[in-house]
């Protein structure tokens, strides 16, 4: 898969795919800047759909040439150095657009007080991130595996991991204050990690199922700028999560541990009678190969 096309795709504009919903929270008609733009999905219907004014910022090149090939200003610009707002104006955009790119950045909290400044005083930050949080995820750790692939949740190119609280703390953090949070959710089961899932004992398969946070597969926010003091304690859980938590007790693991001692018990047995069903198979085909069986065989007829 080329760097151009890795993050390519195309999605309606009015179905609940997590772009769609990004798309809508930016809004008609607005001055834009998209970073990661890749080669200008979003950006495409953002212009065209949404009639907005866009400037997108790419760090590949080949995948910046693919989105001005559709009529994207699209800009090389590497996230990660420190002058990449060079040329941008301050409080120039109405909206600013960070979809799946935090989790890229190894210093994602500076790329977002930048954009602070880059953003109109009523504008809006728009942000998604993958959910570290989603129940495939724990079901892999579960089973003692972290898979990274080329796409995904565990995309091998993720140097962050965020979940809800996370996010919000860290756009508190630079100078932003969340005004709607939302979620596109898979349930917490997701092909990336079935192998892992259907690994699980169905007790604790199903309790994990039931985890309020570990449904959603990434996190969408809205936020705009704030001069509120930021406040460093972790959000407490929802309720929902709480209630969630607390049933952990009622997981019944000593007749899971019983259950899986009777199941082994079995299957030594089944082996065992295996084991006992291949000898007296030898037995028989070697006396039935024996001059004594032969010569004995007219006595076995007439009886019968």
């Amino acid at each position: 898969m080329s760097s151009a096309s890795r993050y390519d795709y195309q999605f309606d504009p009015d179905d609940d795919s997590t772009p769609a919903q990004i798309c809508r929270l930016v809004g008609s008609e607005k001055r834009v800047l998209e970073l990661g733009c890749a080669a200008g999905a979003m950006s495409v219907v953002l212009t065209r759909h949404y009639q907005c004014q866009l400037i997108g910022l790419e760090a590949d090149p080949a995948a910046a040439e693919a989105a001005r090939a559709q009529g994207i200003d699209a800009r090389v610009a590497d996230l990660e150095s420190p002058d990449w707002a060079a040329g941008l104006a301050d409080a120039a955009f109405d909206a600013i657009l960070a979809a799946d790119v935090l989790e890229h950045l190894h210093d994602p909290l500076a790329c977002l007080r930048q954009l602070r400044r880059l953003l109109s005083p009523r504008g809006h930050l728009i942000v998604s991130v993958p959910n570290i949080a989603h129940s495939g995820v724990l079901a892999a750790l579960l089973c003692d595996a972290f898979p990274y692939r080329d796409t995904g949740l565990l995309d091998r190119t993720h140097v962050h991991f965020f979940t809800r609280d996370s996010l919000r703390q860290m756009l508190l953090q630079a100078g932003f204050a969340v005004t709607q949070a939302s979620t596109a959710d898979t349930g917490p089961h997701h092909p990336e990690f079935a192998a892992y899932w259907d690994a699980l004992p169905p007790p604790l398969r199903q309790h994990l199922a039931g985890n309020p946070a570990g449904r959603a597969y990434q996190i969408i926010m809205r936020a705009t700028p704030s001069d509120a003091v930021a406040d460093p304690r972790p959000e407490p859980p929802t309720a929902a999560q709480a209630a969630w938590l607390r049933t952990w007790g009622q997981i019944p693991f000593a007749e899971i541990d019983a259950l899986n001692g009777q199941l082994n018990a079995l299957r030594e047995a089944l082996q065992t009678a295996a084991t006992e069903r291949d000898q007296l198979a030898e037995r028989l085909d070697a006396m039935q190969r024996s001059r004594s069986w032969r010569w004995t065989a007219f006595l076995r007829r007439g009886r019968g």
